[in-house]
This record gives C-alpha cells, sequence and structure tokens, in this order.
C-alpha cells in the first residue's frame, strides 16, 4: 500500500518526460536530459523494486515491437550494448523468449549493479554481464545485436559492428528521431554501411525509435 502514491508519481513523472516531453522534442537537443533521467532511473531502481519494475514496464512495448521485427529464432546469439545498471532490455527479451543474451557495459559499477539486478529475477543462467568496451569486444559470432540509447559514440560503434560481422546479422540501433524518421544525432550514418529493414516507436519513450539494420553486401 505505502508503494502506491510512488509508483503513481513515478509514472505521472514518466508520462510527462517521455510521452509529452519526448513527443514534442524530436531532436538529439533532448538527448542530454534523456542521458541523465535513464541514468537516474537506473542507479535508484537497481536498489529499489518498486523503481525497477516501472522502469521494466517503461520498455515493454518497444521491446515487444523489436522482437517483432527480429523474429528470433531458437539458439541464435544476442548482443546488448550497453546494459547500464538495469538492463531492462535484455531481461524482457529472455523473459518473452527464454533466449540467452550476452551484455556489455564499460562501467564496472553499472555491470555489478546489473549482475545483482538480474539475480533477483534468477535469470543468471540465461543473460551474462560482461564489463568491455564495445569498441574492442568480439561481435562475429552474434546473429542479433542490440544498441542501446545513451551508448558512447554510437557512430563509431556502428562502424565497428560493420567490420565484424556479416550480412545475416541483425542489428537493432534506438535513436531519437523527427516525424519524418529523420536521425537527430548527425554523427551518425546509416546509409554509408547499413540498409534500414524495420522500424519500431514506442509513445512510452517520446521520440525514440527502434531501426532494426543489416550491414550492405
Amino acid at each position: 500500500m505505502a508503494h502506491r502514491p510512488l509508483a503513481w508519481v513515478l509514472s505521472s513523472l514518466q508520462t510527462i518526460a517521455f510521452e509529452y516531453i519526448g513527443s514534442l522534442v524530436q531532436t538529439n537537443a533532448f538527448k542530454g536530459f534523456t542521458d541523465l533521467l535513464f541514468i537516474i532511473l537506473e542507479k535508484v531502481g537497481s536498489k529499489f523494486p518498486v523503481i525497477s519494475s516501472l522502469y521494466l514496464d517503461l520498455y515493454r512495448d518497444i521491446v515487444s515491437k523489436e522482437l517483432a521485427l527480429l523474429q528470433l529464432k531458437k539458439n541464435e546469439r544476442v548482443l546488448v550494448v550497453g546494459g547500464g545498471s538495469l538492463p531492462a532490455t535484455p531481461m524482457l527479451i529472455t523473459m518473452a523468449t527464454k533466449a540467452s543474451i550476452d551484455i556489455i557495459d564499460k562501467d564496472p559499477e553499472a555491470v555489478a549493479a546489473g549482475q545483482r539486478f538480474i539475480h533477483t529475477y534468477h535469470l543468471d543462467d540465461k543473460l551474462k554481464v560482461i564489463n568491455t568496451n564495445a569498441l574492442q569486444y568480439p561481435m562475429a559470432s552474434y546473429e542479433v545485436i542490440i544498441i542501446l540509447y545513451g551508448v558512447k559514440q554510437p557512430d563509431k560503434v556502428l562502424e565497428y559492428i560493420a567490420s565484424q560481422v556479416s550480412e545475416k546479422t541483425h542489428i537493432i540501433l534506438r535513436v531519437i528521431t523527427d516525424d519524418k524518421g529523420t536521425i537527430g544525432d548527425k554523427t551518425i550514418d546509416i546509409d554509408k554501411q547499413f540498409i534500414i529493414k524495420g522500424r519500431a516507436r514506442s509513445t512510452t519513450l517520446g521520440s525514440f525509435e527502434s531501426l532494426m539494420l543489416v550491414k550492405k553486401s
């Protein structure tokens, strides 16, 4: 009962910050605010179940739409880049599909917090968190790679992935786009090495969009 007021407050903040403000601000100018908000939610949420539960709910819609794009096959190797302190996306994918997923993050504190949170949901046998730099981690063996919003230098991460994977690898990239689908981060050049095979957007995340990419042959 005591958690209900807090849950209402957090849910209201989520609606204001992501659904309302995010729908209005459709450029990368919103990035500094959202980065900070996500970091706070992750770090606090990893310690308090009522917040972490709401944080998971925030991602359910977009994850279900991404899974519809990916059509994950049994035993496909999945990598999530930038898991953070509260690895909601890989957790929700595993809950929905039973997939085993490797998660990488270069922040050792976030990795430790992520491992603890995964343990509370008894998903240790499915989710492996690795403390490493995405620009140094071998990716050639993965059939699916998901680059979460908040990953630093996404342009360089994409270039590195292109040098590692084949045309059969499916890549999900989360970005901010405007109402015409134009990516707010001008450093990212999708057309240089990739083809967009599908798109998904969730109103719970404002102007965030997930792009499904494959490498050009």
